[in-house]
């Protein structure tokens, strides 16, 4: 098995360092101290094989998702559906709503009303028939995590 640097195994799993991290602590990856450069001590991983998805990963995958999220902190206004998210120059995530409009994060809005929705964002998903689209009131998945 390959041996890899922390920042290197985040690289080649797809995952945060942090998560790394947190899979070595919990045994799911094996890691060493080893020599490194200037006569430091690294930690090294050991990659797993081909298809390894870590548990935080996994949980993460199968937790409901839904597409409906506030476009500010106050969670005023209107709720929208996430189209997609991009990068800025300045490397933050921005989401973009299919109504075009693009907030600065986005936060958890588990419970929906016909008065809080975005009429263009809902008359758009129902239009596609994307996901929680046709019936989205009271069926989102609750959550409470922002990007």
């Amino acid at each position: 098995m390959e041996k890899v640097s922390i920042q290197e195994a985040s690289r080649r799993l797809h995952i945060a360092t942090s998560e790394i991290r947190q899979c070595i602590r919990t045994g799911e990856l094996i890691a060493e101290r080893a020599p490194g450069p200037h006569g430091r001590q690294v930690w090294v991983v050991q990659l797993p094989e081909d298809g390894w998805v870590s548990s935080i990963t996994e949980l993460e995958q199968n937790r409901g998702f839904s597409p409906w999220w506030w476009g500010n902190k106050e969670r005023s206004g209107k709720v929208h559906y996430v189209q997609d998210m991009y990068a800025s120059s300045f490397e933050e995530v921005i989401p973009r709503f299919l109504c075009g409009y693009d907030g600065s994060n986005i936060w958890a809005a588990p419970n929906l009303t016909t008065e809080n929705v975005c009429p263009d964002c809902l008359v758009e998903a129902q239009h596609k028939s994307l996901p929680n689209s046709q019936e989205p009131f009271g069926s989102n998945p609750s959550t409470n995590t922002s990007l």
